[in-house]
């Protein structure tokens, strides 16, 4: 048997196998995920625990030694007259990675709702109901606001990306002590050093199922640094979902005793209210923004100036509809749209809290 055709069998071998995964995730749904999310925390912490070993993401190397074999190997097979060999060994790599990345992660996507697995229940709300949500978190966002430190203009000060990030995890630890669902990995998020470019494409963050690995980029706003931080340890507690590792990142900070990441987790949860309220009722989001205090009102301020210096429009857009087609073949009909999600589960996490006083 020649080695294309040992190739060509193996890739199917694996695609198949991939196939079974997503198909037990979809049709016993119940019974699979009794196991696979504290199985897929587990490998993840594992593959977390070598790779913190380096303070740079080590994906980021990795994937351009990768790219950089490939064009060399596609060379030589050309050279040798084996491109069919080059061609079979690059079919068998992508479905060993597909079949890897559902292996220990992917399948989370299949998961059942994450206020499910939190005893919340989500609902249709009212615009009133939704205007008193907003109100909440902008109230907690103007108590947190004055307690971090803040520059001359009055705009929240940077803060050292590598200590925060060393820090992100322990909102998470807290939250472990009463909720099984978050005891993965704490490892440190790490800085990336392509952060220029991920700024370029409106990417403040990410994380790689392939490493276990959390990373920010170092263009992100001030403010948002910690919840971005936190919403990428929340990847790595399996939960897939943009919508639920958003909210797993708004109860890491404010479980956190650090008022950086207490005030970046109601300034973020604000800001998704908010933009959520103007779309079924201006006028409401406008009264409720009037009560925002100076300090909220400079960084949000400071936020636009950013991003408009930071962003390339014609990237991004092309990446968010790349990312967009990622999401919606994995499942999440709403694409990138789903981060706004989050909304739901503040909604129903805050009519939660107030029933219980």
């Amino acid at each position: 048997m020649t080695r294309p055709l040992r190739n060509l069998i193996s890739a199917v071998t694996l695609a198949a196998l991939t196939g079974l995964l997503v198909l037990a995730a979809t049709q016993w749904t119940d019974v699979f995920f009794r196991f696979y999310p504290a199985f897929s925390r587990w490998i993840l912490g594992v593959l977390a625990g070598v790779t913190s070993v380096t303070s740079f993401p080590i994906w980021e190397p990795g994937l351009c030694l990768i790219v950089l074999w490939g064009i060399i190997s596609l060379i030589r097979s050309l050279v040798h007259h084996h491109f069919l060999r080059w061609l079979s060994g690059l079919l068998l790599t992508l479905c060993f990675a597909a079949f890897f990345f559902m292996t220990v992660w992917g399948l989370n996507y299949f998961a059942p709702p994450m206020s499910e697995r939190l005893g919340m229940e989500t609902q249709e709300r009212t615009a009133a109901e939704l205007r008193e949500v907003t109100a909440y978190f902008l109230q907690k966002a103007n108590e947190t606001a004055p307690l971090v430190e803040r520059d001359a203009g009055g705009v929240i000060a940077a803060s050292d990306l590598s200590q925060l990030g060393k820090q992100a995890g322990a909102g998470y630890e807290t939250l472990a002590k009463t909720m099984d669902c978050f005891d993965g990995s704490t490892a440190r998020v790490k800085t990336l050093l392509s952060s220029k470019w991920f700024g370029k494409t409106g990417t403040t963050g990410i994380f790689i199922a392939f490493t276990g690995e959390s990373s920010i980029s170092s263009t992100t706003f001030t403010a948002s640094v910690p919840f971005t931080m936190c919403h990428e340890i929340g990847h790595r507690m399996a939960f897939a979902r943009e919508n639920e590792a958003n909210f797993a990142a708004f109860l890491a900070c404010a479980a956190s005793a650090d008022a950086r990441f207490t005030y970046s987790g109601y300034y973020t949860a604000f800001l998704y209210c908010y933009n959520a309220l103007r779309k079924v009722d201006a006028a409401a989001a406008n009264e409720v923004w009037s009560g925002a205090c100076g300090e909220l009102r400079a960084d949000c301020a400071a936020a636009n100036s950013h991003y408009k210096k930071v962003e390339d429009q014609k990237v991004s857009q092309v990446t968010d509809k790349i990312y967009n087609s990622y999401l919606q073949t994995v499942g999440v009909e709403s694409g990138r749209q789903s981060y706004g999600e989050v909304v739901d589960l503040l909604t129903a996490w805050y009519f939660s809290q107030e029933a219980t006083q």
